[in-house]
């Protein structure tokens, strides 16, 4: 195939654009044999367009670290593993009003199941790859090269806070396990150690130009336990509601041990049996209609030579009977 049909990403068609994604990252023996300083490492946040779009590297404490190599097809884990972090794009999408989490929709919420993916990087990630990171919108869903980062399912807790301000929120993101389900070594990992940050945004709804917008106001990254606690309200409950989601509980049919489930299960597999037997079906009921319609037909016919023979009877017993000139001779 020309490369001129394959497509790679939204800013560049060129793949040489693109090797930064997936060959090695120089080392610090490489920076002091070709005499020049060490780079300026990425920070845990990154801001893209102030109240509208950031990127952070959040640490993932204790995490083991995916290896992908370049012209190798199987992944490995790093023994030991190095300190990494997971990258996560929040932005506005004006055109609905939305606040996205690496493309899907999180405030407001989006219907589950909504699986969200996270690439990992070292922690000791450039300020240079993290700026091309964003200018070639690695982490938008039109990326379409394979990296040398692992990627991860997320299982989450997702909260939404009401604030004493009117029309702000506290939007939180907690990650709580990440999953690498590839038939080569999978594996799973609960973010549980002490230290373990969360991302944590204030999101304002406002009106601009006549149009409803969102803003983000704040964002901040830290400990469980320094998170926005909900408001209560006047009944008594919290100001707040919280979503938590598990991808491993949830296939193409929905959550497993739901009746939902159960009912799109039957409607799917019998759309399958159907559509995989179309051709056997349809003789089989152009048959069965065409021996229906015979078998109707013949007792119709039958139906009306009986009812002409009854007819014929009747007309035959109502008649009058026929003098002839015997009879009449006689009287």
């Amino acid at each position: 195939m020309a490369a001129s049909n394959i497509h790679f990403g939204a800013t560049s068609e060129d793949w040489r654009a693109y090797t930064w994604s997936y060959e090695p990252d120089k080392t610090a023996d490489w920076y002091g044999k070709h005499g020049k300083p060490l780079p300026e490492l990425a920070p845990a946040l990154t801001t893209v367009e102030q109240n509208k779009s950031y990127i952070v590297k959040l640490e993932c404490v204790g995490c083991p670290f995916r290896v992908r190599r370049e012209g190798e097809l199987v992944e490995t884990w790093q023994e030991p593993p190095q300190e990494n972090s997971l990258l996560m794009n929040f932005t506005i999408d004006d055109s609905k009003a939305n606040l996205l989490l690496n493309g899907d929709a999180i405030a407001p919420l989006a219907p589950m199941p909504l699986h969200i993916t996270t690439y990992q990087t070292p922690a000791n990630l450039t300020g240079e790859i993290m700026g091309k990171i964003e200018s070639m919108k690695m982490l938008d869903e039109s990326w379409a090269v394979g990296t040398k980062y692992g990627l991860f399912e997320l299982q989450y807790e997702h909260t939404q806070l009401a604030t004493e301000v009117p029309y702000q929120d506290w939007v939180q993101f907690d990650i709580t396990t990440i999953h690498m389900r590839q038939t080569h070594n999978p594996g799973s990992y609960d973010l549980d150690k002490d230290g373990q940050k969360i991302v944590q945004l204030l999101v304002s709804r406002e009106i601009v130009d006549s149009k409803p917008t969102l803003m983000i106001k704040d964002i901040q990254l830290l400990e469980r336990k320094d998170r926005a606690q909900p408001v209560t309200m006047p009944c008594g409950k919290k100001a707040m509601i919280k979503t938590e989601f598990n991808p491993l509980q949830w296939d193409y049919y929905g959550k497993f041990g739901t009746t939902i489930r159960k009912v799109h299960v039957i409607l799917w597999r019998t759309a399958e049996f159907f559509e995989e037997n179309a051709l056997p079906l349809i003789i089989v009921s152009l048959f069965l209609g065409g021996y229906s319609l015979g078998r109707w037909l013949y007792r119709r016919s039958r139906a009306q030579a009986v009812a002409q023979v009854k007819g014929d009877v009747e007309a035959a017993r109502l008649a009058p009977p026929e003098y002839t000139d015997e009879l009449q001779t006689e009287n």
